[in-house]
């Protein structure tokens, strides 16, 4: 296994941490953990290009890893009363919409489809809402509804991008 999806499955261990401290408030150990997470994320994807260890495993393993975080975030806050039901269930169809077509792409075409500059964006705007909502500051909330806006845009890209795939021989 390379070393960039041990980092990718070393932030999958901080997940439970992260929300654990963040539901028993503790905050600014819930930001540190996910500041660590998020820049492992950027450390595993550096390591594996640089390395030239980019692998099936770490294009399906980092985007879940991604996924689970930020849909553990997104689900706790919402349990907390920061995001409203509607909110979250913007933001969780389109991760799991984009995660079962990833799937059907795999099976389907033995494809999978790399990041995209639109994906990237939304991870970003995603990153920073979630920041500032775990320091408890209301425009995090506003950037959060520009984030799902954006992963909306992203997910009819990355829709695009998976038609002309499969269609390719």
């Amino acid at each position: 296994m390379s070393l960039a999806n041990k980092i990718t499955l070393a932030r999958a261990t901080l997940i439970a941490p992260i929300v654990i401290f963040l539901i028993i408030g503790r905050r600014e150990i819930a930001l540190a953990l996910f500041l660590v997470a998020s820049a492992g994320d950027v450390l595993d994807g550096m390591l594996a290009r640089s390395r030239h260890e980019v692998s099936k495993l770490g294009k399906v393993l980092d985007p879940a890893v991604d996924k689970i975080l930020y849909a553990s975030l997104v689900v706790t806050l919402w349990t907390m009363g920061t995001i409203p039901l509607l909110w979250l269930l913007l933001f969780v169809v389109p991760q799991v919409a984009l995660s079962i077509g990833a799937i059907f792409l795999h099976l389907l075409a033995r494809k999978v489809q790399g990041s995209r500059v639109l994906g990237k964006a939304a991870s970003v705007l995603t990153f920073l809402a979630m920041s500032l909502m775990l320091v408890d500051a209301s425009p995090g909330l506003i950037l959060f509804y520009v984030a799902v806006g954006v992963t909306y845009v992203a997910g009819v890209d990355y829709l695009i991008g998976a038609l002309r795939i499969s269609h390719r021989k």
